[in-house]
């Protein structure tokens, strides 16, 4: 089989005939921009990007993030930053704005710390071209009568249980300027309303809808989907007599994230990908994870979390027939290894000074389900290199077949 080749919209945001509409790339915060930086300096222009080996671009920012401090304001800035330049730098002047929290995550926590926040935002572009970071918030609690609790890593390293969990919120971020803006989305939960009442100027007006050419781009919360579908494993199963004896218990699938393989594997984390709506009317992106029954390997469920057609967050558990018999993600390692042609081919990518890692993806198609197993080569040595996509694994019942990329 041949995987065929990716297909580029567009080379640069500069295009005339866009494909995508971007008109402001520059990204001022994001998730990875943690240090302060100065806008307006003395010569008023930024590096942007490389032209050639001896030409540049440089850019003004338009923006109007920032604040103007004077001297010994940045100093004790430039100090608790770790960046003595922005009160000493001979192109800071006290003209100069200074951009500060601009990692999108501390800075919703400064504004809301009494919210709990998806460590996983993304990115929409609008229909003017603008990109938007979305942020999914939740409320919890552990004090809810009757309910299970689950515990839940912090970045701390400490573990904080709950047994309520509503995701009531949205922010969104403009990546440009900054601007946030605090959107409530559970109007029937009662915690996020007792915020809304204390801090009524921090949330858009309480009957305000996420403009479309957002919303039309929401994804299912993975933080919430998680805890959903860790508690589906025990509680999909609605019998009391069958709760109380534990009898119909479901574990994660796993996988085989390397080529060494073995019967016990690692959980295999949700995942985006394409499915079909409740409807079946239109193919959109769902949050999968695949269950199999405990002490067993075969799948016989999946988990689908997603936007249906209308805007609102549906979650459709799947359950095969238990007469049938579907191939499990750790079988799957069985029947490559079984085939002399496929093992054949995985050894000659696995040289010296290199490994295989891998990550299986089961996607929902009609009755069945279609396994997709890139494997990637990694090089073994001090010098961190972003791995090669050498071979797809793709398996459907019992057959298994490999292609190049």
């Amino acid at each position: 089989m041949k995987t065929g080749t990716l297909k580029y919209l567009q080379s640069s945001f500069n295009d005339d005939n866009q494909a995508v509409k971007i008109t402001e790339p520059r990204i001022y915060f994001g998730l990875q921009t943690n240090d302060a930086i100065a806008i307006n300096s003395k010569d008023n222009t930024e590096y942007d990007y490389p032209i050639s080996s001896t030409k540049s671009s440089y850019n003004t920012y338009k923006g109007e993030a920032g604040v103007t401090l004077g001297f010994f304001d940045r100093l004790v800035l430039g100090i608790k930053e770790g960046n003595i330049k922005l009160a000493f730098s001979k192109n800071i002047s006290n003209d100069s704005n200074i951009i500060i929290k601009r990692n999108i995550l501390e800075r919703v926590k400064k504004v809301m710390p009494y919210l709990e926040y998806d460590k996983n935002p993304y990115m929409v572009i609008t229909d003017e071209g603008r990109l938007v970071w979305v942020i999914d918030a939740y409320t919890t609690s552990n004090s809810y009568p009757y309910s299970q609790i689950t515990n839940q890593p912090q970045e701390n390293g400490t573990i904080k249980k709950i047994n309520y969990i509503r995701n009531s919120a949205k922010i969104l971020i403009d990546s440009f300027d900054g601007t946030m803006k605090f959107y409530i989305t559970d109007k029937s939960d009662p915690i996020i309303m007792s915020y809304w009442k204390m801090y009524p100027s921090l949330f858009e007006d309480i009957n305000a809808e996420i403009p479309e050419d957002i919303a039309k781009h929401f994804v299912y919360p993975e933080y919430l989907y998680s805890i959903q579908a860790d508690v589906l494993k025990q509680y999909h199963q609605v019998q009391p007599e069958v709760l109380f004896r534990s009898d119909d218990v479901w574990n994660t699938a796993k996988e085989n994230t390397s080529k060494v393989t073995t019967l016990v594997g690692t959980d295999i984390k949700p995942y985006y990908t394409a499915v079909k709506t409740v409807d079946n009317s239109k193919t959109i992106l769902g949050l999968v994870l695949p269950y199999t029954i405990n002490e067993k390997q075969n799948i016989n469920a999946y988990l689908v979390g997603s936007y249906d057609g209308n805007g609102k967050k549906t979650l459709k558990l799947y359950k095969f027939n238990k007469d049938t018999a579907i191939l499990g993600t750790l079988q799957l390692d069985t029947l490559v290894e079984q085939d002399e042609k496929i093992s054949a081919e995985l050894k000659s990518i696995e040289v010296t000074g290199t490994k295989i890692e891998k990550n299986i993806i089961v996607i929902p198609v009609n009755n069945t389900l279609l396994y997709v197993e890139p494997i990637f080569q990694v090089l073994q040595n001090e010098n961190k290199t972003a791995p090669i996509l050498k071979k797809v694994i793709v398996a459907s019942g019992n057959k298994v077949a490999i292609g190049d990329t």
